[in-house]
C-alpha cells in the first residue's frame, strides 16, 4: 500500500503532520527575517506606516481585559464591559460600537493569555509575525487539493508574503489575516467532491458543513469586510466553476454544496448574532463608511512596485484621487508573474490534467481583479473608464462598505494558484528546455515580488503607564489625554490609546479613534472635540501659539470638562506629537487648573476635582 514503508517506522498521523510542521517552521523563520525589527524588540517597535497599530493594540488589550473580567480576575474599567460595546474610550460621547470597528474580538480572545502576561504591544507584534505563516498554511490547505506539497507550499508562501499581505500588515492586521478565503474555497471543493449520486449525508458532510460554519463565524469577529470580500470572490469562483469546471459539478455535488452551504451559513449567523445585534446599537455609523471612487486599484499597480518589495521605493508613484495610506497599495505582482501566468493559462489550460484548476483560477482571479479596480477605472492615475463593474457592488447595502483595493487579496490567491500549477508542471519536466525555461521565469517572478526587511518605528509609551499610574489615577477615573487620539494616517497619532491599554484600562478615556456617528454627522472617525480641544485647535493643527490661560475658550473648556465629570488631564510633554514646546502646555494648564498632582515618568497629571 502506498506509504506503508514510512508508516511501519512512525505513526501515520505524524508522517502526515511532519512536512506541515517543517513548512510552518520555515515560514516562521521567513516572517522573522522580513519583520526583524519587531522580532528583535516586540515590546518597543511596531511595523506601521500609519498609526492604526495603536487602534489594534487597544482592541487586543480590551478583549483580553473583558475576558479576564468574565473569568473573575479583571480589574480595569473594561473588565465589566462586553466585547463589542465599550465606554472605555469616547467616554463623553457615548462610547464605541465595536461591531462596526476593527475590534479583532476573535483574535483578541485567542491572544488573551499572552496579553495578560506580556502586554498588548507584544501581542500585537506576535500577531504581525504570525499572519504570514497562518495565511500561507491556510492557502496551502487549498492548493494541496490539486497540487503536490512542494509546489503547493511554495505558491501558498507567495500569498502569505505577497505585496497585499505585507502592505496591509503595516497598519491593518485584520485585513492581512486572510485564512478564511482559501479555507472557504477548500471546503467548497470538498463539499463538491464525493459520490456522483445520493443525498448529502454522512459524517464527512456534517464535519465539512460544521467547519465551514465555524470558519465563517470566526471571520465575523475578525473582519466583516474580508468576509464580505470573500462572499464576492465566492460568487466569482462559482462563475469559474460553472464555466470551466463542469466535470466537478455533479447533481449530488451541487446538492451537498447547497445543503452544506446553508448549514454552514446558519451556524455562522447563529454565532454572529451578538455582533449583528450590536451593529444595530448606539453609535453605529449611519452612512457609507468611506467615500466611493477613492480606494480604487490602478491597473498599473500590478506592475509598479510599492513599499513592501525589494524593488519598491517606499510608496507608489501613481497619482491618486486623494492621499491613500500606503498599507492599501498591495496589488503589485510584477511583469514576470503576469507573463508566467499568461503562458500557463494558454498552455496548461488546454491539457487534461490542468484544464480545470488553471481555468477556474484564471476566471476567478480576472473577475475579482476587475472588481478591485473600483469605479471609475484608473490607468496611471487617469480615468480610463468613468464607470467600472464595482459600481454594481457599491449599489448593494452592506457590500458598499467594501473598499475595492482590498479585493486584490482574492485575485492574488488565484494568481498564485496558477503559478503553482505551472511550478508543478515545470518540476516534472525540469530536464526539458520548456521546463527549465518556465522554472527560470518563475524564479524571476519570485525575486521581483520578494519582500525585503521591513522598517519599524518606536511605539512611544511613557513609563508612567507601566509603573506609577495606579498610584496617581484611581481606578475608574475619567481622563483626558493630550495629545488626544486623532484620525490621522501618520505615526504616533493615536498612541494615547496604547497608553490606556498598557495601563490595564485603569481609566476611561475621553478621546478615541474609531468609526461611529454623532448628532449631525452620520459617520465619524474620532471622539468629538471638547471645549479644550477647540481652544487648542490652532496649536494642534496649524502650529499656532498656545492661547493664554485666561482665554475665554480655555476657561470655558476646562469648566465643561469638570461639568462632564472628567477627573484628570494627563499630558505627555515628550510625546512625538506633543502640543507646544518647552513646557508651554504644562504652564498653560498650571495657570488654568492649578499645580499638577504628579509630574514624572514622562507625564504631567492635573486634577480637575473642585
Amino acid at each position: 500500500m502506498k506509504g506503508s514503508r514510512s508508516t511501519d517506522r512512525e505513526p501515520f498521523a505524524y508522517a502526515r503532520i511532519r512536512p506541515w510542521a517543517w513548512y510552518a517552521l520555515l515560514l516562521t523563520l521567513a516572517s522573522v527575517s522580513v519583520f526583524g525589527g519587531v522580532a528583535a524588540d516586540p515590546g518597543g517597535q511596531v511595523y506601521a506606516g500609519n498609526d492604526d497599530s495603536s487602534l489594534f493594540i487597544w482592541w487586543l488589550g480590551h478583549g483580553a481585559e473583558v475576558l479576564a473580567g468574565h473569568l473573575g480576575f479583571g480589574d480595569g474599567v473594561a473588565a465589566n464591559e462586553g466585547f463589542l460595546y465599550t465606554e472605555a474610550m469616547n467616554a463623553l460621547g457615548g462610547g464605541v460600537n465595536g461591531a462596526w470597528n476593527t475590534s479583532l474580538t476573535g483574535i483578541a480572545i485567542l491572544l488573551a493569555p499572552l496579553t495578560w502576561v506580556a502586554g498588548p504591544v507584544i501581542s500585537y507584534n506576535v500577531l504581525i509575525l504570525a499572519i504570514p505563516v497562518l495565511t500561507s498554511l491556510a492557502t496551502a490547505v487549498l492548493f494541496t487539493r490539486f497540487l503536490r506539497r512542494a509546489p503547493a507550499f511554495t505558491a501558498a508562501a507567495g500569498v502569505g508574503f505577497s505585496s497585499y499581505t505585507v502592505a496591509q500588515l503595516s497598519g491593518h492586521p485584520n485585513l492581512a489575516f486572510a485564512i478564511t478565503p482559501p479555507l472557504v474555497a477548500a471546503l467548497v471543493l470538498a463539499l463538491l467532491a464525493g459520490p456522483r449520486s445520493g443525498r448529502p449525508r454522512g459524517r464527512r458532510f456534517w464535519l465539512l458543513s460544521l467547519a465551514l460554519g465555524l470558519v465563517l463565524a470566526f471571520q465575523f469577529y475578525v473582519s466583516t469586510e474580508v468576509l464580505a470580500g470573500t462572499f464576492i470572490a465566492y460568487l466569482c469562483f462559482m462563475v469559474g466553476l460553472v464555466l470551466c469546471g463542469r466535470r466537478l459539478l455533479s447533481r449530488a455535488g451541487w446538492l451537498r454544496l447547497g445543503a452544506g452551504g446553508l448549514l454552514g451559513a446558519g451556524i455562522a449567523l447563529l454565532c454572529a448574532l451578538p455582533l449583528l445585534i450590536t451593529m444595530t446599537g448606539p453609535n453605529a455609523p449611519a452612512g457609507a463608511i468611506r467615500p466611493h471612487g477613492v480606494w480604487n486599484t490602478d491597473i498599473l499597480d500590478l506592475v509598479i512596485p510599492a513599499g513592501p518589495t525589494l524593488l519598491g521605493t517606499g510608496e507608489s508613484p501613481l497619482r491618486r484621487v486623494m492621499d491613500i495610506d500606503t498599507a492599501e497599495i498591495g496589488a503589485y505582482v510584477g511583469i514576470p508573474a503576469l507573463l508566467a501566468a499568461l503562458l500557463i493559462v494558454l498552455t496548461l489550460g488546454r491539457t487534461t490534467q490542468w484544464r480545470i484548476p488553471v481555468r477556474v483560477a484564471a476566471v476567478t482571479g480576472t473577475l475579482v481583479f476587475l472588481l478591485s479596480l473600483g469605479s471609475p477605472v484608473l490607468l496611471g492615475g487617469s480615468i480610463l473608464l468613468p464607470t467600472g463593474p464595482f459600481a454594481l457592488v457599491e449599489a448593494i447595502p452592506v457590500l458598499n462598505n467594501v473598499l475595492p483595493m482590498r479585493l486584490v487579496l482574492h485575485s492574488t490567491i488565484a494568481l498564485f494558484a496558477i503559478l503553482g500549477c505551472g511550478l508543478q508542471w515545470a518540476l516534472e519536466r525540469r530536464r526539458t528546455p520548456r521546463g527549465i525555461a518556465l522554472l527560470c521565469l518563475l524564479g524571476v517572478s519570485a525575486v521581483v515580488v520578494l519582500p525585503g526587511v521591513q522598517p519599524t518605528r518606536e511605539v512611544y509609551v511613557p513609563e508612567f503607564y507601566r509603573s506609577t499610574v495606579a498610584e496617581v489615577i484611581p481606578e475608574g477615573s475619567v481622563v483626558k489625554t493630550l495629545p488626544r487620539p486623532l484620525a490621522w494616517a501618520e505615526p504616533h497619532a493615536d498612541e494615547a490609546m496604547v497608553w490606556q491599554a498598557v495601563s490595564g484600562f485603569r481609566y476611561q478615556e475621553t478621546g478615541g479613534y474609531f468609526i461611529g456617528s454623532a448628532p449631525g454627522s452620520p459617520v465619524t472617525y474620532a471622539a468629538p472635540e471638547d471645549g479644550l480641544d477647540t481652544a487648542l485647535r490652532g496649536s494642534v493643527f496649524n502650529g499656532a501659539p498656545l492661547p493664554s490661560a485666561d482665554d475665554p475658550a480655555v476657561v470655558s473648556g476646562i469648566e465643561s470638562l469638570r461639568a462632564d465629570g472628567v477627573d484628570f488631564i494627563v499630558i505627555a510633554p515628550e510625546s512625538p506629537l506633543a502640543t507646544g514646546g518647552d513646557g508651554q502646555l504644562e504652564g498653560l494648564l498650571t495657570e488654568a487648573v492649578g499645580p499638577p498632582v504628579f509630574s514624572g515618568d514622562g507625564v504631567v497629571v492635573f486634577g480637575l476635582a473642585q
